[in-house]
């Protein structure tokens, strides 16, 4: 059985392939501008770790004078940013028979966020929908508390205290054989010094979370 789990951000997309509860590979984007010393790291990833695959788009969201110039910005954005996700998923599953989760959207976001939030979810979720050919009983989308309750944390845990729980203890066992888990055991650099990890190695980290959710429920 092959599992993706999705984190989905507009910003920084992370992505966890699973089969069996075994093997895990992990994709992520980046969809913002970003420094020099964190574009080495995104490269350093690549190469040192090759379960972990980050991309970055090259389109950039702006606010335009006109206002439908602005909306079409976001749009090209978003076609961009799914699409290269998707292409990406598919040639890491290739025919598998998928079983996909989704994060859904959290109650926290609001305004103009929520409304671009939504929008370009909307767009993945018309591509989740091809990939499992039409097939949505093989489709879970969990909620944000659900999925830290995941990897015994409280719902409204922090993304520090999700993350040393997944270090502690990432619930399925195999996990700790991963390259995501090595990264973050190897690299001090992943970690600052109040124990935030650089997106979007966290976003994988939360992608992951799904994973542990349907072995949960499996179990």
């Amino acid at each position: 059985m092959t599992i993706i789990s999705i984190d989905f951000s507009i910003l920084f997309p992370g992505v966890c392939v699973c089969r069996d509860f075994k093997s895990f590979k992990w994709i992520a984007g980046v969809n913002t501008s970003t420094t020099k010393k964190n574009a080495g790291y995104y490269d350093l990833v690549n190469h040192r770790y090759k379960d972990l695959n980050i991309f970055t788009t090259k389109t950039r969201r702006k606010k335009d004078d006109q206002y439908h110039v602005t909306e079409r910005i976001k749009m090209a954005n978003y076609f961009e940013l799914v699409g290269t996700l998707i292409k990406e998923i598919k040639n890491e599953v290739g025919d598998d028979d998928l079983v996909i989760c989704l994060e859904g959207v959290s109650f926290g976001s609001s305004g103009n966020s929520l409304v671009d939030l939504s929008q370009s979810t909307g767009i993945l979720k018309n591509e989740l929908y091809k990939l499992l050919k039409g097939d949505l009983d093989k489709f879970f989308v969990f909620s944000p508390g659900t999925l830290k309750n995941a990897i015994n944390c409280k719902g409204n845990a922090s993304k520090v205290e999700v993350v040393e729980a997944f270090i502690q203890d990432p619930i399925i066992p195999s996990a700790k054989k991963s390259d995501l888990y090595k990264l973050l055991k190897n690299e001090d650099w992943v970690t600052n010094s109040k124990g935030i990890v650089l997106s979007p190695i966290i976003d994988m980290i939360d992608a992951y979370l799904g994973i542990a959710q349907l072995y949960k429920l499996l179990k």
